[in-house]
């Protein structure tokens, strides 16, 4: 990416399941979610395809997990690429629910930093 012109934070969590996919997928939804930036067709002279879109994601555990291609699904325009480190939050739920797919009482939370650019 030659050029950031935004960056966009969020947080994601996965209260039981302890699914880091759904966690990553909430938190760049967060993310973007509110945001619009008209001003990016111009840029790229409506090609859409142009804009690069850089997705950090802090994951407090099994990165190995992670499925990308549900990220990158999130992002409707760009090329975009995912860069994951370890980091985010291990919280304890207080209760574990065998109907929720809990495989233990924690809570993933996740948090991405969104690069937009050129």
């Amino acid at each position: 990416m030659k050029q950031v012109m935004f960056v966009e934070l969020g947080m994601g969590v996965d209260l039981h399941g302890q699914d880091v996919t759904k966690a990553a997928v909430r938190a760049v939804r967060n993310a973007i979610e509110r945001n619009s930036m008209p001003g990016m067709r111009a840029l790229v002279d409506g090609d859409t395809g142009r804009m690069q879109v850089r997705v950090h994601l802090a994951v407090p555990a099994d990165a190995d997990r992670l499925d990308h291609e549900a990220v990158k699904a999130v992002f409707p325009y760009g090329a975009v690429t995912i860069h994951v480190t370890g980091g985010g939050m291990l919280a304890p739920s207080g209760i574990f629910l065998a109907d929720k797919n809990d495989r233990n009482e924690q809570i993933y939370v996740v948090n991405a930093a969104v690069e937009v650019g050129l």
